[in-house]
């Protein structure tokens, strides 16, 4: 018996009826799957993007010496001018000592007699794992005082608080691909049992299980197919325009693709679905030639 005829008989038996409701369904489940996806790769890049901006910076101080109301200009030179010589920073900014009194709290110079203001200097390094020669700042500061704050230190819980979030995300949008799984599971299962007779007319006429598998999933996917790719569409023009508004980047670490493009957010989507859809087809191909070997219908 040949695809053709195997393809004609199915058309007419199988799924007829659930036409809406699979269009509609899978539109409502692509369009949630295609929002995570979205979501969890602008969270992935952007809380990527901050930890390892932050594990770069380094904060400095050298502190005044007693009778000192501030660091001398001379010792604040050689420590800016050694700095600024080293290959590892890429950047350094040096605190205005107007901010340090405002976020004291003083605003009156005169109220300062007994507070010494120390020297404060933020460095952005080339990568995270480089060292400050804290033995030669010493000796610049002439043994004064001086603490270094290495910010990826202060890093650990964000970083684990961080990955729960993914593992969230990833684990939620998971269940939802489960779920639409169970969904078209537990559908062709129902169909197979309701329709058993002209599963085994087909057999008797010399139709291989595995032609009445392939031929039922093309005819199931071809039914989703249209409500999967509205949704894709649908859903990459909202965030598009969402983007757009709020000017945000969604994955500035693609760099093939300007994720702010409409036509990269379908492309991107689009390629996200076909490997679900490839997913989908080779479990539900799996399961049909179990199922009919079995001949749970007999």
């Amino acid at each position: 018996m040949n695809d053709f005829k195997i393809t004609n008989i199915l058309n007419k038996i199988f799924f007829s009826s659930e036409t809406r409701l699979l269009s509609g369904f899978s539109f409502f489940i692509v369009s949630i799957i295609s929002v995570h996806f979205i979501f969890y790769l602008n969270f992935f890049n952007f809380s990527g993007d901050l930890i390892k901006n932050e594990s770069k910076l380094v904060t400095l101080q050298v502190v005044p010496q007693e009778g000192e109301k501030r660091i001398p200009d001379d010792v604040r030179r050689k420590i800016v001018n050694f700095l600024s010589k080293e290959n590892m920073i890429s950047s350094l900014n040096i605190y205005d000592e107007r901010k340090i009194i405002n976020e004291i709290g003083f605003d009156d110079l005169n109220a300062l007699s007994k507070i010494r203001i120390p020297l404060i200097i933020q460095l952005n390094l080339k990568n995270s794992n480089h060292e400050i020669d804290l033995e030669e700042l010493i000796k610049l500061s002439t043994n004064r005082k001086v603490d270094i704050e290495y910010h990826k230190d202060d890093l650990y819980e964000v970083n684990d608080f961080v990955y729960r979030i993914k593992l969230f995300i990833f684990i939620f949008g998971l269940s939802i691909i489960i779920l639409f799984l169970f969904f078209l599971t537990l559908l062709l299962k129902t169909t197979l049992q309701s329709n058993y007779k002209f599963i085994e007319i087909l057999q008797i006429m010399g139709a291989e299980n595995k032609n009445i598998s392939l031929n039922l999933l093309v005819i199931l996917i071809k039914k989703i197919l249209p409500g999967s790719i509205f949704a894709i569409i649908f859903i990459a023009s909202f965030s598009s325009i969402i983007l757009r508004i709020f000017s945000i980047p969604l994955n500035n670490s693609l760099n093939l693709l300007s994720m702010n493009d409409f036509f990269s957010n379908i492309f991107l989507l689009l390629l996200f679905l076909l490997f679900v859809l490839l997913f989908l087809f080779i479990y539900l191909f799996i399961y049909l030639q179990s199922f009919l070997e079995k001949r749970f219908f007999e």
